[in-house]
């Protein structure tokens, strides 16, 4: 299965990457660090299946939310996962109302995003 981060901090990018790369059945992660070249890949990428999107909420020019609109309404086969260390419960709503299938707090839910690449993982196998 492929992946992608998007989150405007190469460090954040980077490690997350490192992370989830290293799953059994991960393909690839790709990484953007703006909404606008995440589309690009994803229009791009589309032989390549990206499945699953990891995007950050506050990032320079279009935030999170309205990017994660625009996914969905192209692509309605990925599924995206907002991470986020805005992890209030208006920003979690918010997020879900807008699409979002999964929200992990960026500080505190690493471990369950890892969890829930691996199943989504296993299911597609």
């Amino acid at each position: 299965m492929e992946l992608m981060v998007v989150d405007d901090s190469a460090l954040v990018r980077e490690r997350l990457a490192a992370l989830l790369s290293g799953i059994d059945g991960v393909g690839g992660v790709l990484q953007a660090e703006c909404g606008d070249r995440a589309l690009d890949l994803l229009r791009v990428d589309a032989a390549h299946a990206v499945r699953f999107v990891v995007l950050d909420i506050e990032m320079p020019g279009e935030n999170g939310l309205d990017v994660l609109r625009r996914i969905k309404a192209s692509r309605a086969d990925v599924r995206v996962a907002m991470f986020s260390q805005h992890a209030d419960s208006q920003h979690r709503a918010r997020s879900i109302a807008r699409g979002a299938d999964y929200f992990f707090d960026k500080i505190s839910e690493i471990d369950q995003l890892e969890t829930t690449v691996r199943q989504l993982v296993a299911l597609s196998s």
